[in-house]
C-alpha cells in the first residue's frame, strides 16, 4: 500500500482552473461515493480551498485513476487540468501535507486558516467513511501544524495592511485598544478592512463619515457603527482615538488646524491617524501638533508588513526541522504498523497450536486436577512467550530497513502465515 497526493494550487494553476475543479459540497459527496466503489483505494481525503485542491489517498490506485475520479466528480475532463498538476508519494506526500498544514505552502506565509481547513477536510472524509488508511497521516499533520504555531514565530506578526494597522494601534494603546473610539473616514476597501480588524479587536465605539451618506450608512450597518455627516468631520475627529481614512479626495481632508482643534482637552490621550489613501487624506506633519499624535500612511504600513515578512521567513527553517522530525516519526510508526499483521499472525498460529496440544494432553491425562491443568497451561504459555520473544524483537527491528521486506517474506513463507489486512501501510523513503 502507498500514500500519495495529487493536486494543484495558486502557484501551479490560475484561478479559473482552480474554481472549475474545486470539490465543494455536492461534488465532494460524489467523489467520496466513487472512492467507496474503488477497491484499489483504502482511504482518501480531498482538501479543497480557494487556493488549492489536493487529493490524498492510500492504497494501490495509480495517479491516473485518482485524477479520473476527481475529474468525474468535478464534471470536467482530466485533459482540462492535467498540465497544472503536481504529485508526491510516500514520505514526500507526508512532507507536502505537513508544509500545507503549517502554512509554509500558503499564499500568505504561516497563515493559520489552512490548519483548520485541513482538519475540516479530514473530518469530512471521516463522516463519509473514506479516510481509512489516512488516519495516521492526518492526525500527524494536525499535530505538526499546532507544533509549528506554538513553537515558532511562523504565524506571528501581521502580513496584511489591515492587520499591520491594528498592530501599530495596539503598540500605542496596548490592552487599552478595546476601550478606544474609532472613526472611519471614507468607504474605501482598505479602510473598511482595517475597520473590521479594529472591530474584531473589540474597540468600544465606531463612527463612519463619508461624503455620500448612503455609503456611510451601508458600511456602518456592516460594522455596527454610528454615522456622522461629512460636514461634522472635525467634531467626529475630536471624539475619536483611532482614525482610519480611505477616501478618493484629491487633497488632504484632515489638516493641521483640524488636528490642533481635536487634541484640545485630550490631556495627553493618544490620537492615532491611519491614512490608507493615495493621495494622502491626512496632511503630513500633523504629528508635530502634539507628542501624543501619531500618523501612519500606506508606506509606513507596507514597511511594517515587509519587516514582519522577513521575521516570518526567518522562522521557516525552524518549521522545516519540526516537519522533518514528524516525517521521521510517522515513517517509523507506519513501518512498525506494517509488521503488526505478521506479528499477530505468528502469535495467533502459535496460540492455536498451543491450545491443540493442551486439549490433546488433557484428554490423555484425565486424572489431572484443575490446579494441575492450570500449571501445565501456564508452563506452555511461558515457554511459548520465551520462544517468540527474540523473533518478535527482530521482526520489529526489520521495519523500515531496506532488506526488511525480504526477511519478512521469508518468515511468512517459513511459518506459512496468512496475510492479514493492514491498518496502515509502510511509508517508503523514496518519492516513487
Amino acid at each position: 500500500m502507498q500514500i500519495a497526493v495529487v493536486g494543484l494550487n495558486f502557484r501551479s494553476a490560475p484561478v479559473a482552473v482552480r474554481e472549475r475543479v474545486a470539490l465543494e459540497a455536492d461534488r465532494l459527496e460524489a467523489f467520496y461515493r466513487a472512492v467507496g466503489e474503488t477497491p484499489e483505494l483504502t482511504g482518501a481525503v480531498a482538501l479543497s480551498t480557494c487556493n488549492r485542491t489536493e487529493i490524498y489517498w492510500a492504497g494501490l490506485a495509480d495517479t491516473d485513476r485518482v485524477v479520473a475520479l476527481w475529474a468525474e466528480a468535478a464534471g470536467v475532463g482530466p485533459e482540462r487540468f492535467e498540465e497544472y498538476l503536481y504529485w508526491h508519494r510516500s514520505q514526500a506526500a507526508a512532507r507536502h501535507l505537513f508544509r500545507v498544514a503549517t502554512g509554509l505552502d500558503s499564499m500568505v506565509l504561516g497563515e493559520t486558516q489552512i490548519l483548520g481547513q485541513v482538519k475540516t477536510a479530514y473530518q469530512a472524509a471521516q463522516r463519509a467513511g473514506a479516510a481509512g488508511g489516512l488516519h495516521r497521516l492526518f492526525l500527524r499533520a494536525l499535530r505538526v501544524g499546532k507544533r509549528a504555531h506554538a513553537e515558532t514565530g511562523i504565524s506571528q506578526n501581521a502580513l496584511s495592511i489591515g492587520y499591520a494597522a491594528v498592530e501599530l494601534a495596539r503598540k500605542i494603546f496596548g490592552e487599552e485598544l478595546a476601550r478606544q473610539r474609532a472613526l472611519v473616514v471614507g468607504t474605501g476597501e482598505n479602510g473598511a478592512l482595517v475597520a473590521r480588524h479594529l472591530r474584531a479587536a473589540g474597540v468600544a465605539r465606531m463612527t463612519v463619515v463619508n461624503r455620500t451618506l448612503a455609503r456611510a450608512e451601508a458600511l456602518a450597518r456592516d460594522l455596527g457603527a454610528d454615522v456622522v455627516p461629512f460636514e461634522r468631520l472635525g467634531e467626529a475627529l475630536a471624539g475619536s482615538d483611532v482614525v482610519v481614512t480611505s477616501t478618493g479626495a484629491p487633497a488632504a481632508i484632515v489638516t493641521r488646524e483640524m488636528v490642533r482643534a481635536a487634541v484640545k482637552g485630550r490631556r495627553g490621550a493618544p490620537l492615532v491617524l491611519l491614512d490608507l489613501a493615495v493621495p494622502r487624506d491626512v496632511e503630513p506633519g500633523v504629528e508635530e501638533v502634539a507628542p501624543f499624535v501619531f500618523r501612519y500612511d500606506v508606506d509606513d504600513l507596507e514597511a511594517v508588513v515587509q519587516h514582519n515578512r522577513v521575521r516570518r521567513e526567518r522562522e521557516v527553517q525552524a518549521v522545516e526541522r519540526i516537519i522533518e522530525e514528524e516525517v521521521a516519526a510517522l515513517t517509523q510508526e507506519m513501518d512498525v504498523s506494517a509488521v503488526a499483521p505478521l506479528i499477530r499472525s505468528l502469535r495467533a498460529k502459535a496460540e492455536r497450536l498451543r491450545q491443540q496440544e493442551l486439549e490433546y494432553t488433557f484428554r490423555r491425562l484425565p486424572h489431572l486436577s484443575e490446579r494441575d491443568r492450570a500449571v501445565v497451561d501456564q508452563a506452555m504459555r511461558h515457554l511459548l512467550n520465551q520462544l517468540l520473544n527474540d523473533p518478535m524483537v527482530s521482526i520489529r527491528g526489520w521495519a523500515g530497513r531496506p532488506e526488511g521486506a525480504v526477511y519478512l517474506a521469508a518468515l511468512r513463507d517459513l511459518f506459512r502465515l496468512k496475510d492479514l489486512p493492514e491498518e496502515d501501510g509502510p511509508l517508503p523513503s523514496e518519492d516513487t
